[in-house]
């Protein structure tokens, strides 16, 4: 009877974990995916709780994710389906959606990922222009738009052409010691020392091995976030916290960055450090920007804000590089 009363029990319990399951996960996915197949667009075929990841996964390890995506754009045009582990994912490569998502009219239509702040919170933090949301992101947005105007980025050129002579002198060097060079990860090193230089300014290029320390420890931190992200750990908070899948690596490089960064806007404040530009830097633009209030921005957000624009362009950049 006790044998009898365990086995239903655990019947019911079992049967409310499905159903738990079904209904938070697979079952409001699965109605995503038909409204969007029912409106004609394309996509692999659903499978509740991995998806695609797998496929994804694979591609990731043999550094082919964009050659994946390249198969899928041929296979379905330039709007398509996947699945993302339990998550339906929306992919939309044609320049006039895409203008039209980006476009402010639509703003309010449309949000982050729910999971990127989780992703790259231990990197970059959270009160910068690639995670915030809302009144926030407006009101840095407004702070910092000086930075992107035309004469600001023309002043830049000159970091840019300086850089980049550094590394053909380099690449050059390399050459005559090594049969194979990794040009993916060399131009990933130039893109970022051309942000973090231009960004920065004069306290990047005088400490001591910052170019080095700053690129080995990007390279991995953003190497173990994939590798993470492809096993879906960010998703489970108390997983996440658990000291495995590269979780040591994630920790030292974030804390390396972050506190090289720290010394850079010390030294910086100290009047230890001076724009390489003709004019302000990010880094200057961050100190001394105020809203509409006349309010600054917090020592955490400008800290936040100088990783986020050390990070963001980086790699995109140097992985186009890579394959134009």
């Amino acid at each position: 009877m006790v044998l009898l009363l365990l086995l239903y029990t655990f019947v019911v319990l079992l049967s409310f974990i499905f159903f738990i399951v079904y209904w938070k996960l697979i079952r409001p996915q699965k109605r995503f995916y038909d409204t969007f197949r029912s409106q004609g667009v394309p996509g692999e075929p659903f499978v509740p709780l991995v998806g695609q990841l797998s496929e994804m996964r694979r591609a990731s390890e043999k550094d082919a994710g964009i050659a994946y995506r390249m198969e899928l754009v041929q296979k379905y045009g330039y709007l398509y389906l996947t699945g993302f582990g339990p998550y339906i994912r929306l992919s939309v490569m044609e320049p006039d959606m895409i203008a039209d998502i980006f476009g402010r009219s639509h703003a309010q239509d449309y949000q982050k990922p729910t999971n990127i702040d989780k992703v790259f919170k231990s990197l970059i933090g959270v009160h910068n222009l690639l995670v915030s949301e809302g009144s926030e992101h407006e009101r840095a947005r407004k702070m910092l738009n000086s930075a992107f105007h035309f004469v600001k980025l023309q002043s830049m050129v000159s970091v840019m052409v300086e850089e980049t002579a550094k590394a053909i002198n380099e690449l050059l060097l390399s050459s005559t010691q090594q049969k194979v060079i990794d040009l993916q990860r060399e131009l990933n090193t130039l893109t970022l020392a051309i942000i973090a230089s231009s960004a920065f300014g004069k306290g990047f290029e005088t400490m001591a091995n910052a170019k080095q320390i700053v690129c080995r420890a990007f390279t991995e931190v953003l190497e173990a976030i994939e590798y993470r992200t492809m096993r879906m750990i960010h998703q489970i908070p108390i997983i996440a916290q658990l000291p495995f899948w590269r979780k040591d690596v994630l920790d030292k490089g974030c804390r390396e960055v972050s506190d090289f960064v720290d010394q850079i806007i010390a030294d910086r404040r100290h009047g230890k450090s001076t724009s390489l530009c003709p004019g302000a830097d990010i880094l200057d633009l961050l100190l001394s920007a105020v809203d509409a209030q006349g309010q600054p921005f917090t020592d955490q957000e400008i800290k936040d804000h100088a990783l986020a624009f050390a990070l963001a362009g980086h790699e995109t950049t140097g992985n186009l590089m890579a394959r134009a």
